[in-house]
C-alpha cells in the first residue's frame, strides 16, 4: 500500500497519511471595472453632499454597488454623496467619476439584490 503511509511516531499524528493532488478551477476572469451589471433606469432621486441641501438628479443606470446620475452638481472624485431614491432611506456613496453634468458612484454598502429588483420593477412599471 504505497498510497498508505504512517507519518514517523514522534510527530502530533500518528494516524494514515494521504498521497494525492489537490486541483483548483481556473479563477473566473474578472469584470473590467464592474463589480455588478447595471440595469438601465430613469428615476429622479434626491442626491446631497456631506453638509449641503439635497438636490434632484436623475439617475441613469443603478446596480447593487453604484449608479450613474445626471445633475448640475460640480462634484469631484472622492466626494462623498448620499443619494435617495424613492421610498427608501439615503445610500452613502463616494463619487467614483464626474464628467460634464454626468457622475458615477460607488455605494459604500452595496445594495441588497432584492431592493435592486424592486426600484427597477417600481420604475418600469409606470
Amino acid at each position: 500500500m504505497d498510497s498508505w503511509r504512517t507519518i514517523n511516531s514522534s510527530s502530533l499524528y500518528s494516524g494514515p497519511f494521504f498521497a494525492g493532488e489537490l486541483s483548483v478551477a481556473p479563477e473566473a476572469p474578472e469584470p473590467k471595472g464592474r463589480v455588478s451589471e447595471r440595469v438601465p433606469i430613469e428615476v429622479s432621486a434626491g442626491l446631497r453632499q456631506r453638509g449641503a441641501s439635497g438636490v434632484s438628479v436623475q439617475v441613469m443606470d443603478l446596480s447593487t454597488h453604484g449608479f450613474r446620475a445626471a445633475t448640475h452638481l460640480q462634484l469631484e472624485e472622492g466626494s462623498d454623496v448620499w443619494l435617495r431614491l424613492p421610498g427608501l432611506e439615503p445610500y452613502h456613496a463616494t463619487v467614483a467619476w464626474a464628467k460634464g453634468n454626468y457622475v458615477g458612484c460607488r455605494f459604500e454598502r452595496p445594495l441588497h439584490p432584492a431592493v435592486l429588483d424592486m426600484i427597477v420593477r417600481k420604475t418600469k412599471g409606470r
